[in-house]
């Protein structure tokens, strides 16, 4: 199989711990670009999020961001697709994550938004790269489109709620944890399977022709849709037991592997 695609988390996956992408990964990725591999960055990020990423590939390439919420070219900054929250349902997931005594952010297509300033919004201020408004009141959102909300905890309180929501809101909207304290509320349509459907459609790639490296529950979706599902060493066991492939962890330059031996091997 000729592979054409490769779309893969960042968080985990192909940053290491210190949230850097190693030498030998980056110049895997530069040569897959260079023999003609689409290369897709999928993350739980809002765009501003990763540009120091964006810069480093310094190529107009595909980037699913917010978990598939919106889809935008990383240099021309055209949007190939959008997928909202419904207004009411934001809110209740808002106001439910203030109850919980959850810090919660919102993303809208204005900006980043916060129930409260402290030290986790803070910090997730600082890796999001933006500007960030404290909202207390989510009726003041009533002219903006949401993309996200995160409700920011301990790691043992985000996978007791990650079970107690999707059983609350199955059918609904999409939950997973972006990240072991952060838990992630999208649209439906808001999944990096279906955004990874519509890169294909725009570039004329089949699904069978696609890759999907992740190492969360975010990406399962996508792992689980592409031709070749790998997960990283760091993976929870139920997000290997959906993939194909289980690659070198994130500190082991995983996403590099994965390029040698499936898309710059001979075929």
């Amino acid at each position: 199989m000729k592979y054409k695609m490769i779309a893969v988390d960042l968080d985990g996956t192909l940053c290491d711990d210190r949230s850097e992408i190693t030498e030998r990964t980056n110049s895997a990725v530069q040569k897959a670009i260079e023999a003609g591999i689409l290369f897709v960055i999928s993350t739980g990020r809002a765009m501003c999020g990763v540009e120091r990423i964006n810069a480093l590939f310094d190529k107009d390439l595909p980037f699913i961001t917010l978990n598939g919420a919106v889809v935008v070219m990383g240099k021309s900054l055209k949007v190939l697709a959008s997928m909202y929250l419904d207004f009411a349902l934001a809110k209740e997931v808002f106001e439910l994550g203030v109850n919980c005594c959850a810090a919660v952010v919102v993303w809208t297509d204005k900006g980043l938004r916060a129930s409260r300033e402290c030290e986790e919004t803070r910090y997730y201020r600082g890796i999001s790269n933006t500007q960030m408004t404290v909202t207390r009141d989510f009726g003041e959102l009533k002219d903006e489109r949401v993309s996200k909300v995160l409700w920011i905890g301990a790691p043992d309180e985000i996978d007791r709620y990650r079970i107690e929501m999707n059983k609350r809101y199955a059918g609904k909207l999409n939950c997973y944890p972006s990240r072991p304290e952060y838990l992630d509320f999208v649209s439906l349509n808001a999944d990096k399977a279906i955004a990874m459907e519509e890169i294909g459609k725009i570039f004329d790639i089949d699904k069978s022709e696609m890759i999907a490296v992740g190492d969360g529950y975010n990406d399962i979706s996508m792992l689980k849709y592409a031709g070749l599902g790998v997960a990283m060493e760091n993976a929870p066991d139920d997000v290997k037991a959906v993939c194909g492939y289980v690659t070198l962890s994130n500190n082991e330059d995983g996403v590099a592997a994965v390029i040698e031996k499936f898309l710059l091997a001979p075929q």
